[in-house]
Parts: structure tokens; sequence; C-alpha cells
């Protein structure tokens, strides 16, 4: 399972790898998202994609489905990480993984593009964001079950293919409540963390910035 999945070009990804005998199901709540996820992956036949989120992949599934449960970038979106870390459980097989990347606090290029970028709905987007500590993260994962083989730091690196790119990345990733029209040139300028390169490319300096990466079991029977 690929949990809030989005538009599944991970998605997709993930089942290029366990073709041809493995399945990848892509869960995501958002409508349109599976809309857009189906039309372009359609035809791959190892993969579908299902509406649902953390709160309801136990109501959906039946208990022990998953080998692996992955998601990317997500559980900094939700409020209530007991019951995901308690739904993953029950989803996942004896034997299973859960791969998490994560955000432990909300990295400083990001603050700073809301601040600078979009400030008259800086409040609003970081409070979007319900980032907790890593050792609380472990401490979910360990009460309901999981045994930890991994969990670590990993540098947060980001490149786009020019400054629009970036800022509809911003949008994209705050499920719209970022508004690339707010963007002024005077704005962008102020932005210390961007660096347009010559070759157009727009890069991001995030080496004090650091997203989370865990790894988790479900013991065998």
């Amino acid at each position: 399972m690929d949990l809030r999945c989005g538009t599944g070009e991970l998605t997709a990804y993930l089942a290029g790898l366990v073709r041809p005998q493995g399945k990848v199901v892509g869960v995501d709540p958002d409508k349109e998202r599976l809309q857009l996820s189906r039309l372009s992956h359609g035809n791959v036949k190892n993969l579908s994609f299902v509406e649902g989120n953390a709160s309801t992949i136990s109501e959906i599934f039946p208990a022990a489905t998953f080998d692996i449960i992955f998601s990317n970038y997500v559980l900094h979106w939700i409020p209530d990480k007991p019951n995901a870390f308690r739904n993953m459980f029950t989803c996942v097989k004896p034997g299973g993984k859960i791969a998490l990347v994560y955000l432990s606090h909300l990295p400083l290029f990001v603050s700073n593009a809301f601040a600078t970028l979009n400030p008259e709905k800086e409040k609003l987007l970081c409070q979007k964001f319900q980032c907790e500590s890593k050792s609380q993260i472990e401490q979910y994962c360990l009460t309901h079950g999981f045994q930890i083989s991994k969990s670590h730091d990993a540098p947060v690196a980001l490149e786009c293919e020019n400054t629009t790119k970036y800022l509809e990345w911003l949008s994209s990733t705050t499920h719209g409540a970022f508004d690339p029209s707010l963007v002024t040139e005077e704005r962008l300028n102020k932005y210390s963390f961007a660096h347009r390169e010559k070759d157009g490319k727009f890069r991001i300096n995030a080496e004090e910035d650091h997203s989370c990466r865990l790894i988790a079991f479900k013991k065998s029977l």
C-alpha cells in the first residue's frame, strides 16, 4: 500500500518494482487526485487506487492484507497519529513492514517561504502541519506493536525545473492553501533560501533541514 498516494507517480514506480507477481494499492482521500491517478496510470495492471486515509484503511481492507505499507511525507499531516499506527498494524501482515518518510518539524525553507512569499496566509499554512518529534513518533510505533529496525534523519533536497514549478510544488504540498498568485518578484528576491541557477533550475539550500525515515516490522506469529 502507498498511503496517501496523491497523483500516483511514486505509486506507479512502486508497482514497477514488484511486477509481475506483486500488487500495489494507492490510497488517498482526494477524489480528484484519485481520478487523475487512474487516468495517468490505468494501464499498469498490478496497480489500483482506492479512496481512503489512515483513519479508514482498517475498515476498507481485511486485517493482515499488506506486506508493506509505504507513506511518503504524509505522517506530519495526520492529527491522530496513534490511530494511524494502530490501523497500519492491523492492515500489515505478520512479518510485514511499514516504511515512512515524514517531517518532525517544519523545514526552515518552507516556513520562510510562507512568511516571505505568502505572508497573508502564513498562519493558516503553518497550522496545516501536525509535526511531532522523532522520539514521539517512535513511541507511537512501539506502543502499537511494531518493532523498529531503522529510524534516522536524512537531509532535505529539492530541485524544481523553474520558479513556477517550485511555487506549484508549494501549492500542491499544502493542498492548494499556498497561493502562487500572491508571489511578487520583490518577495521572490527576498526569499534567501532560493537559488536560481544559470541552467534555469530552482534549487533550495536546506542543508540544516532534515526529514525522518522510519522502517518498522510486525513480528511474525
